[in-house]
């Protein structure tokens, strides 16, 4: 592991950060502002993301070019993690021609896309970005990128308005027109249980096997696996023999305080084990598919897209109900636990820095959760009526990437041929 990789991540992203917007300063100023009235030629659609990772937002990337070739789009795919070597220098190639830009990076990946490619590559292209966000006031400081793009999709309700709340603060309300939901495109696969699977998985049968999922870079205060714990402990003050949880963690080697107090929490509970395999996105589905109940007792999402898959694939959840999940669960679809909105403090250092009374975001109730868990860990007929719900809601979100939704889009004039003119 590098020096720099040793800089626990709390420390390591805001100096990352830093250096690209302060390196952006000077080099923007020869950067050609998007603007509705330019001529563009049309051309190649690149989508621009990261290909080849486990994170939530390459995750999120593949399912937007999957989505958009399976509507019948030529795209080039373009992958943004070699480019990052290249924004001293900005001699990355971007391929294509004129046409459409998709970036679907947050803000200072976005960045890295730019710099890392000389102005005359992208200037001659209508250029879209895809961000989320998980409080309810986006950063001012990146309120200055929108004037690059001409399109800024999200995956929801709830990012579109922080995006927007942050432009009205910072005066620029003329950019807020920009801004499009556009949830993600969770697919819908085959509603199947496998005993194969799930031996394969390491799960048993005859036990109502539960999951809960988070990445460390995403903060574990956000997603609040030890929330989870607790209510969980609450449900089953012992180890049963009905119900198992599996805590499926990424980027755990990065976090050492969270590998610690994980290890600390799990002592003595035969009934929680830890898991930290890498899996491909099919063996992702695969891995989802096979459990009972997914739960997540967030304190904020900008989306939730592993509760949508697991929804997708027939998996009931129980989740906190506030903010982007309710983009898609609702009291029919899904066991939503009350909240109360608390300040937001953040001692992983990934939202520390926000203030105001606008930062804010959910306390999850225990109690109730914990009830919910004993509940649904009991009663199938509850468990299949939740998934019958979810899988009828999720398979809604990919109606805005299909048909006349799609090709009715500003996008489609600048590419060599459109949607609305395929079969």
């Amino acid at each position: 592991m590098s020096l720099w990789k040793r800089i626990p991540l709390r420390f390591r992203r805001p100096l990352t950060h830093r250096v690209l917007f302060n390196l952006s300063a000077w080099r923007s100023r020869s950067w050609q502002k998007a603007d509705a009235t330019q001529r563009i030629e049309p051309g190649d659609f690149v989508v621009t993301t990261f290909y080849h990772e486990s994170s939530g937002i390459a995750r999120g990337g593949r399912l937007t070019a999957s989505a958009l070739r399976s509507t019948g789009y030529d795209l080039i795919e373009h992958d943004l993690r070699p480019v990052f070597k290249r924004i001293l220098r900005s001699d990355a190639q971007l391929p294509g021609s004129s046409g459409v830009w998709l970036i679907h990076a947050n803000p200072p990946e976005l960045l890295v896309a730019l710099l890392g490619h000389t102005p005359d590559q992208w200037a001659n292209r209508y250029r879209i970005t895809y961000w989320a966000w998980e409080t309810p006031l986006f950063p001012a400081s990146w309120v200055w990128l929108a004037d690059y793009v001409h399109e800024i999709w999200v995956p929801s309700t709830f990012v579109h308005d922080a995006i927007v709340a942050a432009f009205r603060e910072a005066g620029r309300e003329d950019l807020s027109p920009r801004v499009r939901v556009m949830p993600h495109p969770v697919p819908v696969p085959p509603c199947e249980r496998h005993e194969a699977a799930r031996t394969r998985f390491g799960l048993q049968s005859g036990v109502c096997e539960v999951l809960c999922l988070f990445d460390t870079k995403s903060s574990a205060t956000r997603k609040n696996p030890w929330a989870v714990l607790t209510a969980w402990r609450k449900a089953f003050p012992a180890p049963t023999p009905q119900a198992r949880l599996t805590l499926k963690v990424n980027s755990l080697a990065a976090d050492l305080t969270t590998d610690a107090r994980l290890k600390q929490e799990l002592e003595g509970r035969s009934d929680i084990r830890l898991l930290t395999d890498r899996f491909s996105d099919a063996e992702m589905t695969d891995f989802v598919a096979s459990f009972d109940l997914l739960i997540s007792l967030h304190r904020s999402e900008g989306f939730g897209l592993p509760l949508a898959e697991a929804m997708a694939a027939g998996v009931p959840v129980v989740a906190t109900g506030w903010s982007g999940n309710l983009e898609f669960c609702d009291q029919k679809n899904a066991a939503l636990v009350p909240y109360t909105l608390v300040p937001i403090r953040d001692p992983d250092g990934f939202y520390s820095g926000l203030k105001g009374d606008a930062q804010v975001w959910a306390e999850p109730d225990i109690d109730a959760a914990a009830d919910l868990l004993g509940r649904l860990s009991t009663s199938s007929a509850d468990r299949a009526m939740l998934a019958r719900n979810a899988r009828a809601s999720v398979g809604g979100l990919l109606s805005r990437w299909q048909g006349e939704a799609i090709a009715d889009l500003p996008f489609n004039a600048h590419l060599k041929s459109h949607a609305s003119t395929r079969s």
